[in-house]
């Protein structure tokens, strides 16, 4: 019941504490506060909180809704009498029992004070902490915002890089073209007699010469792959077969030069892919012009093209070459890289093939695996996706 209540007899010292935690318990009723002294500190503080304060028992003992007393007095002769002259259903705790409730009861208000203060400790820290993530966020954003501005002048300074070394490179070609047509015109003698010594120094600059078109071609090759917009290609269902034949057909006569055999058994069925078919032209020339440069007379270099599972067709090249070590083959499709063993075999190259190989593959959504060792060959392959 609502009214049920609690009274305490003997307000001293001991009473008042026991009275104190237990106001501080919530919804309990303390009807009556008792003691012979009215101005012992218990009853003192009881008025104060507007509890009853009585001298005698009795108006504890005839009251009904007193369920609970606590004897906080320590006579035995005051436990004896309360024991006799309550209620049934009054129940009793002596003084003992109230000691050991208000011990416990204490050092539970003790432990929830420690736990306000806790959670008070962790809510300041954590809203110290929020704060601090806060401040990092916002430091990283600008850092993020710096960072981002930084790539987009990167990638404006490298399109103008790209722009300029077009527009160099495309002036360069034409003088270089007109050289080797005025050294092509003296080696020929249309320009009359020179002698053996001149004509030697004249073959090794039209070597260089031819070289460095070569790197030119390259180069604006290379460049007009990374820049390169939809617009640009030409991406349509080509049978991969067919041009693989042609490429290979195309350096018969330079295997056949150096009296190396190119192994290559045609599909039966078409292998249809959809690309641009003069990138996967160039794209199949520098592997097998690789692989023919970089392979000793008197080898073989063997080619095949076959369909997969789910859609899917192989290339592979291998040859019985010069190879290169495990450490360098993740960097051969970087511009101008070339292996010390490729420089010495062959001091001409470009280092350049390779890395257009490489973005034809990309923008033809694949990319060239390579399995090499020195002086065991390299193979180099692709998965193209067939087209339907």
């Amino acid at each position: 019941m609502d009214n049920e209540g609690i009274a305490i007899v003997g307000a001293g010292k001991g009473g008042l504490a026991f009275l104190r935690v237990l106001l501080n318990i919530p919804d309990i009723n303390i009807k009556y506060i008792c003691d012979v002294n009215p101005n012992s500190p218990g009853m003192m503080y009881a008025a104060e909180h507007h509890i009853k304060c009585v001298t005698s028992m009795a108006p504890i003992l005839n009251d009904h809704e007193v369920t609970l007393i606590f004897e906080a007095t320590g006579r035995k002769s005051v436990f004896q009498e309360l024991q006799q002259k309550k209620s049934p259903e009054t129940s009793l705790v002596g003084s003992k029992g109230t000691k050991a409730i208000f011990s416990f009861i204490d050092s539970y208000d003790e432990v929830n004070k420690n736990l306000r203060s806790y959670k008070l400790n962790l809510e300041k820290r954590i809203i110290e902490r929020t704060e601090e993530l806060e401040a990092a966020n916002l430091e990283l954003q600008k850092e993020k915002d710096i960072a981002d501005k930084l790539y987009l002048r990167q990638q404006e300074i490298s399109e103008e890089k790209t722009k300029y070394l077009l527009h160099a490179t495309h002036q360069l070609k034409a003088p270089f073209a007109a050289i080797q047509s005025f050294l092509d015109i003296i080696l020929e003698g249309y320009a009359g007699e020179i002698n053996e010594e001149t004509k030697n120094i004249l073959v090794k600059i039209n070597t260089r010469s031819k070289l460095l078109t070569t790197v030119i071609n390259e180069m604006l090759e290379l460049a007009k792959l990374k820049t390169f917009s939809k617009e640009d290609i030409s991406m349509e269902s080509n049978d991969l077969s067919d041009i693989l034949s042609y490429v290979i057909e195309h350096f018969a006569v330079v295997a056949k030069s150096k009296n190396i055999t190119i192994n290559f058994q045609k599909p039966e069925a078409p292998l249809p892919v959809f690309c641009d078919k003069k990138q996967i032209n160039a794209l199949f020339s520098i592997l097998i012009e690789n692989a023919l440069n970089y392979s000793p007379d008197n080898t073989t270099i063997d080619i095949e093209l076959v369909e997969m599972a789910n859609d899917r067709i192989y290339f592979e090249i291998r040859d019985q070459g010069i190879g290169m070590a495990e450490n360098v083959q993740d960097r051969i499709f970087e511009e101008y890289f070339r292996t010390n063993n490729a420089v010495s075999f062959m001091p001409n190259g470009t280092g350049l093939g390779l890395a257009v190989a490489s973005q034809i593959a990309k923008i033809h959504h694949t990319h060239i695996d390579v399995n090499s060792k020195i002086n065991e060959g390299s193979t180099f392959s692709i998965v193209f996706n067939k087209s339907n």
